[in-house]
């Protein structure tokens, strides 16, 4: 019976990596262009992100936009609700470096995601195109599954 259990933990964890299952926290025009990258253009449910219906069912985190003393609370709250381990993506030149506004006081530095969580991958842009985003899933599904991946093996078997 232990070897079904421990059979079944390595499917379990092998759909886990394949398959990410995000929440969003999208602020300002990035969250426009994650969600262009959500419909049928681009459809990124084809490698294989999904929609999570509460932050409990999610493992990714998409974080766009500025972010503020309230943004910031959500974040961390969302990010300790999530199924560890987490993976995150930090979209737009705001979520990054900070807010290219003048808003901020000058005593304290601009908030950045990674100074409240970790953060795995980062897409640079105001804001990028959904093609940078789709390419950050891409980066990040070859850090949890190093090695070539299905389709470069497949890409391989053909040319020979």
């Amino acid at each position: 019976m232990s070897w079904l259990a421990g059979r079944l933990e390595d499917v379990v964890r092998r759909l886990e990596k394949q398959n990410q299952f995000s929440w969003l926290i999208p602020n300002g025009c990035c969250g426009h262009e994650i969600k262009n990258a959500r419909l049928a253009t681009y459809d990124w449910e084809r490698l294989g992100v999904f929609k999570a219906s509460h932050p409990e069912q999610a493992n990714l985190l998409i974080v766009s936009g500025w972010v503020n003393s309230a943004v910031a609370e959500e974040i961390k709250v969302t990010y300790d609700r999530m199924i560890k381990p987490v993976c995150v993506i930090a979209i737009g030149s705001c979520a990054i470096t900070g807010s290219p506004f003048d808003t901020f006081d000058p005593k304290r530095p601009p908030v950045t995601v990674s100074s409240l969580i970790p953060v795995d991958v980062y897409v640079p842009g105001c804001p990028p195109r959904p093609e940078a985003i789709l390419r950050a899933i891409l980066e990040l599904q070859s850090k949890l599954n190093p090695g070539p991946s299905h389709r470069e093996v497949l890409h391989e078997a053909l040319r020979d």
